[in-house]
């Protein structure tokens, strides 16, 4: 049975969230056994301060407050029931099994779950408390995730946006024709456009927030202050960030689907397939983060999406063994890279992020077969 302790409104977000109780079975019960799954790449800590923990909770100790979001698709006759305010109705609907995603409190999450395991049995006077946001707007759960979570414990970039993500995958496949985020559970490889593994998104977006192709930098007073500048944005401009993101995600999508028809192997054994090419990482990173860079004023932003455009067309032009992105030029300059000199990795990252964003400068105008050999140093 589950107890509904208050309602209330998130003034900034105008977020609908319950307050409730109930007991720890009931809770395990309500995540289901794959409860982890919902963060991705998350992993189970482990340190002296859990097993102390796992002890007193065996004892009866009462945990903080757990934060779920209920599923985005299924939320819309919550929000109905909280408006008329149908407490009965509420939590019927809330404990319906694997509609929730876990926001925080997966650690404890893990120690409740091998608790139970161990055959241990829960008091029935034992209790949990839960807060249920019951949002369907991604806009206004980025504020919560991202700035909120960062001002209460320590949280990467990365992790946040792994939230956030997970959050709305099915949004976001829904929202964007032929997309399909992989979860790292599932083994299936890219066999077609528009398929990526999550973690290369959300490392897109983060390529994209911070304006750079360097996520993880070696000096970590450099990369604090950078994730820093993000997360004391506003609402709105967070908000407006991940608007642009998802919409220029759409259009690489588009680029990937043409991309992989005209790169099909055929041109030459050396040059990358579209299914390579468009899937791989550092492609992904500075693709977005060079638009980032780049269009930081109107003018730069339309003649970035008018080069974008001309890309697009020019590949939905191209037919199968044609080379519209240059990748004969790109091939041969990426494999003039000299590994006992310089770090390849960095250097091929560098070397896109440069030429796509002279690409945006130029309207579209220069090729990119031309930019792949002027660009490079």
């Amino acid at each position: 049975m589950m107890t509904i302790l208050g309602k209330t409104t998130d003034q900034r977000t105008k977020t609908r969230v319950v307050y409730a109780q109930l007991t720890v079975d009931d809770y395990l019960n309500l995540v289901g056994k794959d409860f982890h799954e919902f963060a991705i790449q998350r992993r189970k800590e482990r340190h002296r301060g859990y097993d102390r923990l796992r002890k007193d909770v065996m004892e009866g100790a009462l945990l903080p407050t757990i934060t779920l979001a209920y599923d985005p698709e299924k939320v819309s006759n919550l929000q109905r029931l909280f408006d008329r305010g149908d407490d009965v109705g509420l939590v019927r609907k809330l404990v319906k099994p694997g509609s929730v995603k876990i926001l925080d409190g997966l650690q404890r999450t893990f120690i409740l779950d091998d608790i139970r395991k161990s055959n241990h049995t829960f008091r029935t006077d034992q209790k949990l408390l839960v807060e249920f946001w019951l949002e369907d707007d991604p806009s206004n759960l980025i504020y919560r995730i991202i700035v909120l979570n960062a001002g209460q414990k320590p949280m990467s970039m990365r992790h946040q946006l792994e939230i956030l993500f997970a959050t709305f995958k099915t949004q976001l496949e829904s929202e964007i024709p032929g997309l399909e985020l992989l979860l790292e559970r599932e083994s299936t490889r890219r066999n077609r456009a528009g398929k990526y593994g999550f973690d290369k998104v959300v490392v897109g977006y983060q390529a994209f927030l911070i304006k750079g192709t360097e996520v993880a930098k070696e000096n970590v007073v450099a990369q604090t202050i950078v994730e820093e500048e993000i997360l004391s944005g506003s609402e709105d401009e967070l908000n407006s960030l991940y608007k642009e993101f998802t919409s220029h995600l759409s259009k690489y999508v588009k680029l990937d689907i043409e991309g992989c028809r005209v790169y099909d192997g055929t041109l030459s054994s050396e040059v990358p397939t579209g299914l390579a090419w468009f899937g791989g990482d550092n492609v992904m990173l500075a693709f977005f983060a060079a638009i980032a860079d780049y269009a930081t004023s109107a003018d730069r932003a339309k003649r970035t999406a008018s080069s974008i455009k001309k890309l697009t067309k020019s590949l939905s032009s191209a037919k199968p063994g044609n080379d519209p992105l240059g990748l004969e030029n790109y091939q041969r300059v990426v494999a003039g890279f000299n590994p006992k000199k310089i770090n390849v990795g960095f250097a091929t990252r560098k070397l896109l992020f440069r030429a796509f964003k002279e690409f945006f400068r130029e309207g579209g105008e220069k090729t990119l077969g031309d930019l792949w050999v002027s660009e490079a140093e």
